[in-house]
C-alpha cells in the first residue's frame, strides 16, 4: 500500500513548483520542536501532469493547507514526481498520512 508519510528533511535540490525566485522556493526544514515530524507529509508518485493546484486542492479534504512543495527537475522545467504538503495541524497530518491517496487517478506514496 502506498501512501504519504512524515518527512523533516530537505535538500537543495528540491524547490517549490510556482513561485517566482529560487530564493522563494527554498524547501526549509521543520524545525526540532517537530518531533513527530510535525505537519509536512512526502508525497511521492505524482504524475507529472498534477499541478500545485491540483495536490492543494485534493489535500485540502483533509484540512487547511499551508504550503505545497514540488520538487523540481531542472533539465525538463517540470517537478520530479514527489513534494510535501503542509497541513495547519498536526491532526490532521497524522490522520491524512494513514490514507491512499489518488490524485489524477495516481496512486500517491
Amino acid at each position: 500500500m502506498c501512501h504519504p508519510r512524515p518527512y523533516g528533511g530537505s535538500s537543495s535540490a528540491e524547490m517549490v513548483v510556482g513561485f517566482a525566485s529560487a530564493d522563494d522556493c527554498a524547501v526549509k526544514p521543520l524545525t526540532s520542536s517537530a518531533a513527530k515530524w510535525g505537519k509536512r507529509l512526502f508525497i511521492g508518485s505524482i504524475l507529472i501532469e498534477a499541478t500545485v493546484d491540483n495536490v492543494q486542492l485534493y489535500f485540502s479534504q483533509f484540512g487547511y493547507v499551508l504550503d505545497v512543495y514540488l520538487a523540481k527537475d531542472e533539465r525538463k522545467m517540470c517537478h520530479r514526481g514527489s513534494g510535501f504538503v503542509t497541513l495547519s495541524d498536526e491532526i490532521s497530518a497524522e490522520y491524512t498520512s494513514q490514507k491512499i491517496h489518488r490524485i489524477l487517478g495516481q496512486t500517491c506514496q
